[in-house]
């Protein structure tokens, strides 16, 4: 009865949102910043790394501020986080929606997306000597307005499909080349998003907020990062990526796309603490935090499981999976385990593949809150980064991240190492009756 309820009612629901359009060009649309992310994390690692003999070495050979291009290239690939998110969104939201059965251009959408984030954004006052000039605050371009910059995407997105699917367009014949034909298609929804943006922003001047920026951050983002940051929002949030999973729907895809962009909020939070020379960092939740941290071997803390077949497995099935999962593994990949078992759909592993990773969480979020463990300092190692040395590179070089994923790694070993072991001595049993 329980079986069918999940697969008739539950299941459905699950598949839809996984399939969500918005969702998918959320994930996306961010994915086009990941190489920059990746990167400017390892060019930070370098330049920030928080090991005195190899800061007096660098010094010793290139000078004191040798350090330098650490901001340099942290302007050109973290520093512009916003920017790329919001052409990539509006880019992909539009390119998801068609017209006479082919695909929207979403180019213009993501261009249009950028114009539009730029009208709502009002300049700073900035003082250069003894003159005084206006300019766009760099923070508009970091991760600290990203949730500004997804809204007013999603937005313009969405009024071009509109205009295209209702065929409110200028249309030039075939043999006017196809970019000059783009660029006539997006003149009259383009025409009507910068109007839309430009009555936003006037609307907006007349509030106590003054700007849109100001009451997204206030009304959406504010809420949502708290509820992000805690240990029961995050918490929520592991327990629903790991049921979504043992039922065979990818729940991190699911889960990332709603708390990437504030885990990426709060690792460029901590990275401007670090900048700044701050000993205390504001946010325990990272996205390295999560996705490098909480994520041993993959969803579920499987690494664990991985070495166990490998190195202990009696059961031929066991044995043959370890050996196919275990390069997977390291590299946080772990298919070959999660249908190779399976996991997905098996109550009896179904119970560690939950109960480890919410066990990390506890231990990792506890005992960097009462300073056992370093806190992340805002760098973003690619989660394919193996366990054990992204514990050294996301806390900036300190021994004690690595030490922090090895005690996570023997809890998860130990919650995971009866049930294993039971399910290797069940497949010997069965492999031996069918002999």
């Amino acid at each position: 009865m329980k079986s069918n309820f999940f697969e008739e009612k539950f299941l459905p629901i699950a598949s839809r949102i996984g399939n969500q359009r918005h969702l998918l060009a959320l994930r996306d649309g961010i994915m086009f910043a990941m190489p920059l992310m990746i990167i400017g994390s390892i060019f930070i690692t370098l330049a920030w790394l928080e090991v005195e003999k190899y800061q007096n070495f660098m010094a010793n050979i290139f000078g004191d501020n040798w350090s330098a291009f650490g901001d340099v290239v942290y302007n050109a690939t973290l520093g512009i986080l916003t920017i790329i998110a919001v052409f990539g969104v509006g880019y992909s939201l539009a390119s998801s929606y068609k017209v006479d059965n082919k695909n929207i251009d979403g180019v213009p959408a993501g261009v249009l997306a950028l114009s539009g984030y730029f009208i709502i954004s009002f300049l700073s006052n900035f003082k250069i000597g003894k003159e005084e000039v206006s300019a766009w605050s760099p923070d508009l371009f970091t991760a600290q307005y990203l949730f500004v910059g997804l809204i007013v995407a999603i937005i313009t997105a969405e009024i071009y499909r509109f205009f295209l699917q209702k065929k409110i367009i200028i249309t030039l014949p075939d043999t006017v080349p196809p970019t000059v034909a783009r660029s006539f298609t997006a003149l009259i929804p383009g025409f009507v998003i910068i109007v839309f943006f430009l009555l936003v922003r006037l609307g907006f001047a007349y509030t106590s907020w003054e700007n849109l920026a100001t009451f997204i951050i206030d009304v959406v983002s504010k809420p949502f990062t708290y509820a992000g940051s805690t240990y029961i929002g995050t918490l929520i949030a592991c327990l629903m990526e790991h049921f979504l999973w043992s039922f065979g729907i990818h729940g991190s895809s699911i889960i990332t796309a709603f708390m990437e962009p504030i885990w990426i909020q709060n690792s460029d939070a901590n990275l401007h603490a670090v900048k700044e020379g701050s000993k205390v960092l504001p946010h325990i939740i990272t996205y390295s935090f999560y996705e490098n941290g909480i994520w041993m071997g993959g969803s579920g803390a499987t690494l664990p499981v991985a070495i166990y077949m490998l190195f202990f497995a009696k059961s031929n099935l066991l044995k043959k999976v370890g050996k196919l999962a275990i390069g997977p593994s390291i590299f946080n990949v772990n298919e070959p385990i999660m249908f190779g078992l399976p996991v997905v759909l098996n109550p009896f592993l179904m119970i560690p593949y939950i109960l480890a990773p919410i066990a990390v969480l506890t231990i990792t979020y506890f005992g960097t809150d009462l300073g056992i463990f370093p806190y992340t300092n805002g760098t973003m190692p690619p989660w394919t980064t193996p366990y054990f040395i992204s514990g050294y590179l996301m806390t900036g070089g300190k021994i004690m991240g690595v030490v922090m994923q090895v005690v996570a790694f023997a809890v998860a070993f130990a919650i995971w190492f009866p049930f294993i072991k039971m399910w290797d001595k069940k497949n010997l049993e069965m492999e031996k009756a069918n002999n």
